[in-house]
């Protein structure tokens, strides 16, 4: 599928109102008539929600972010992480902080339950970065392990706004 036939039906999608049982059969209807699976549709217009046309884009876009911006956010991700755990709690509770191409992924590092001498590790939020617009796209990891788009509560452009949504959590996506 083009990617303006995409952005139409994304579009036409995103007006559907998913809370009643027609809009959900509306919703259904759509993809089928366009060949595209409900998740697929799904996936692509919770994109679309979070940031209009940037979103759909930041799904595939994949251009390294410049050693500046990188740098600067890393900074940014690890002052965060470091006030997001209590001084007692340092030894133990810890992140890791992963940056590929346009990505930043990171992921709490803890104590097996258990098993103290074991740990886990587990990813539980990554952002990406879009120079044709200077944005950031904030996504969640699901059950399935596949990232998601992450519809927020506020407006989200700069990486101080995802660290805002991450620890505001309205969905309950990123700490539980």
């Amino acid at each position: 599928m083009a990617y303006s036939d995409k952005y139409l039906l994304v579009k036409k999608a995103a007006k559907i109102n998913l809370d009643v049982d027609s809009g959900y059969a509306e919703f259904l209807k759509l993809a089928k008539e366009n060949g595209i699976a409900k998740k697929r549709l799904e996936y692509y217009t919770n994109a679309y929600e979070a940031a209009g046309d940037s979103g759909l884009r930041a799904l595939s876009y994949r251009k390294r972010m410049s050693e500046e911006v990188r740098e600067s956010v890393l900074e940014k991700i690890s002052e965060y992480l470091y006030n997001k755990v209590s001084p007692q709690h340092r030894s133990k509770i810890g992140f890791l902080v992963k940056a590929q191409y346009n990505r930043i992924t990171i992921a709490e590092k803890r104590p097996l339950f258990g098993d103290s001498s074991r740990t886990s590790c587990s990813e539980f939020c990554q952002m990406r970065y879009t120079d044709f617009d200077n944005r950031w796209h904030l996504y969640w990891k699901r059950k399935t392990g596949k990232w998601w788009p992450y519809v927020p509560k506020n407006t989200v452009y700069t990486i101080n706004d995802c660290l805002r949504e991450i620890d505001e959590n309205g969905w309950g996506c990123f700490w539980g």
